[in-house]
């Protein structure tokens, strides 16, 4: 994922002059979000269910600002990527929108319009204001945790009366969290129960 394939692979075949890289870019992007606002290109496909409004999701991404090589944010080059909620841990509207539409393995590009990323005043000195910003962003994993969410959120006499098969999900659920976090290295953490609700 770096700026100059990103570049070169947009030019390509592109005979639009006093277009700039990202207009000839969205030409042939996905609307996602109804406006225009995020545009989508699938560099991948993914396979199975699309991400769930309260999932967490594993993903590696990278952002970048329309005239820079490199890129302005990204944890591509970190070891192991931080489990992030959807509401919570994610602060661009437009990559929210963008996860709720992929699947596993999938890695895709998205166009945000400044409304969907940092807005009219931008993110002095790095994002300027009124900027349109690209992110490639690819999904790892994800584990769907409203049912977790909704348990802990419950008081004992409510969880001794929640259904098996729900608690059954639950169970499931914290498992792969906990296998998470213990492959990171995490062990206080991994043996937590409902530790997706309590951070």
């Amino acid at each position: 994922m770096g700026g100059s394939a990103l570049n070169q692979g947009v030019l390509e075949g592109d005979d639009a002059p006093g277009q700039s890289l990202y207009e000839r870019l969205s030409q042939r992007m996905l609307d996602i979000s109804g406006d225009r606002g995020v545009l989508k290109d699938v560099i991948r496909e993914g396979a199975g269910d699309l991400v769930a409004p309260d999932a967490s999701v594993l993903v590696k991404y990278s952002g970048y600002l329309e005239h820079l090589d490199r890129p302005f944010d990204s944890n591509y080059f970190r070891k192991t990527p931080r489990l992030m909620k959807l509401g919570e841990d994610i602060t661009l509207w437009g990559m929210e929108l963008g996860l709720l539409s992929m699947r596993r393995g999938e890695l895709a590009r998205f166009l945000f319009k400044p409304n969907y990323a940092y807005g009219t005043l931008g993110c002095p000195p790095l994002i300027p204001p009124n900027t349109t910003v690209l992110f490639e962003i690819e999904l790892l994993d994800f584990l769907d945790s409203a049912e977790s969410d909704k348990f802990c959120a419950l008081s004992a006499e409510q969880q001794d009366q929640f259904p098996l098969q729900k608690v059954l999900k639950v169970a499931a659920t914290e498992r792969e969290f906990g296998n998470y976090l213990f492959r990171q290295n995490r062990f206080c953490d991994a043996k937590a129960p409902c530790w997706v609700c309590c951070g």
